[in-house]
């Protein structure tokens, strides 16, 4: 394992030049390929805290090759990149940066539902919901057990330290159809043979009868030796017209956020988050169906914390939809906490719709504090959305808002957006264009 273990740690860009080999090895598997994929292109203009124009762009692909001469093998890449249009008269740095996100070689089976990836992967599993540049597999196996593995080198924004940086964990799962699924999870991660982070987790889904679902996990901090979290949650109903939610959860900072693998999570002396909090959150939503298309619910939700208090968030929503043409709600909702900046009323109505090619949709919300903070006690924001489907595989857009906070006198910001969808068979289509 050691052996293992130091080669991915130190050649990290080793699965991407096998995955980047693989595609120029198979150029006539790749000539017969299915090529699908999608493209969003994003424009922002907005301005600072300290009134600093900023005009970043943004452009995300996504990108599928599949049929490569096999049906089980395939290749998946996705990322993207940004530029800012403005000056650099700020101080701003015009290159917004990069990011490959993924960028893997996968192969599948029909039988077990069999998988192995290969390159820049995205896991999800239990405990782990991680970017790793290595090797990702899993598989059922006998007696509705499953078992799923990875492991390489770990990919994290701000964290990143030079040395040998391994991760490594996995899934083992059972489950009976229509009854539940249990899954027991670990992970660890070490920055030049220290210990980073060391996670195990339990996960379930349990259906004991009709219109009963328990949905929920667990997850243990072994490195501190403390629970990270409890999160489950409890779905009833339909009853007549009657659902009902109930969620309960709990956390706890200290072991929560020990292993945070990005700066905005990071516990630093001062900062937002305090390593010593403690928070349970017990939570009810009662849905009513007046109709096929009106809907009525009131929702309750109780914040404990050990340090910063009690809070309070209660309300009601009144929504109508027909579904594929339009959407609405009008719901007021209540915090009411210890806190000063936790003590407001919300109000919000919203609706969208959609006629023949175009999407239309606005947003407006109110918030008026108890108590000013920062001299505002009646912050607001106002969105409009439009969108226009050009063809069946482009579509323009545009968001403005307008918004009024503690933070801003005056907020406005625009938002354009272009998405392009594209679906080829190079081998195909070549062949109809000479008349085959």
């Amino acid at each position: 394992m050691k052996s293992i273990k130091k080669s991915f740690a130190r050649t990290p860009a080793g699965p991407m030049a096998a995955l980047l080999l693989l595609i120029t090895l198979l150029p006539a598997a790749l000539f017969a390929a299915e090529l699908q994929g999608t493209s969003h292109t994003y424009l922002q203009s907005r301005e600072t805290a300290n009134n600093s124009n900023l005009l970043p762009l943004y452009e995300y692909l996504d990108l599928s090759v599949r049929d490569m001469g096999s049906e089980s093998l395939s290749v998946h890449v996705g990322g993207w990149l940004g530029y800012d249009l403005r000056d650099d008269s700020f101080g701003y740095n015009k290159d917004r940066g990069s990011d490959l996100q993924y960028g893997y070689v996968s192969y599948r089976t029909k039988s077990r539902n069999a998988m192995v990836n290969v390159g820049r992967v995205m896991v999800f599993e239990g405990v782990a919901a991680e970017r790793v540049d290595g090797i990702y597999a899993r598989t059922d196996v006998k007696g509705g057990f499953g078992i799923a593995a990875f492991g390489g080198a770990p990919v994290e924004t701000g964290t990143d330290t030079p040395g040998n940086n391994v991760i490594y964990g996995g899934r083992v799962s059972h489950q009976y159809a229509d009854l539940y699924a249990i899954g027991f999870s670990y992970l660890k991660e070490e920055k030049n043979s220290a210990t980073f982070r060391e996670e195990e987790g339990i996960d379930l889904w349990l259906r004991p009868v009709n219109k009963v679902e328990l949905t929920g996990r667990s997850s243990y901090n072994a490195n501190t030796s403390g629970w990270m979290e409890h999160a489950y949650y409890l779905l009833l109903g339909p009853f007549a017209n009657l659902r009902f939610n109930t969620e309960a959860s709990w956390i706890s900072y200290g072991d929560y956020f020990a292993g945070a693998t990005t700066n905005v999570f990071r516990m630093t002396p001062g900062g937002p988050l305090n390593p010593n909090e403690k928070v349970t959150v017990l939570g009810e939503e009662v849905l009513f169906a007046l109709s096929d298309r009106w809907n009525l619910s009131a929702d309750y939700k109780k914040y404990s914390y050990d340090i910063a208090g009690n809070a309070s968030y209660y309300g009601a929503k009144v929504t109508f939809v027909m579904p594929k043409s339009y959407r609405a709600g009008l719901s007021f909702h209540r915090m009411d906490g210890d806190a000063t900046s936790l003590q407001y009323d919300e109000y919000r109505i919203y609706g969208s719709a959609k006629i023949h090619k175009v999407d239309i949709a606005v947003d407006l919300l109110d918030v008026k504090y108890q108590a000013a903070i920062n001299g505002v006690s009646d912050a607001y924001s106002a969105t409009l959305a439009a969108g226009y489907e050009l063809t069946e595989r482009l579509a323009v857009g545009a968001d403005v808002e307008y918004a009024k906070n503690p933070e801003y006198d005056k907020d406005v910001r625009l938002f354009m957006k272009l998405n392009y969808r594209f679906d080829e068979k190079p081998g195909k289509d070549a062949g109809k264009r000479k008349g085959v």
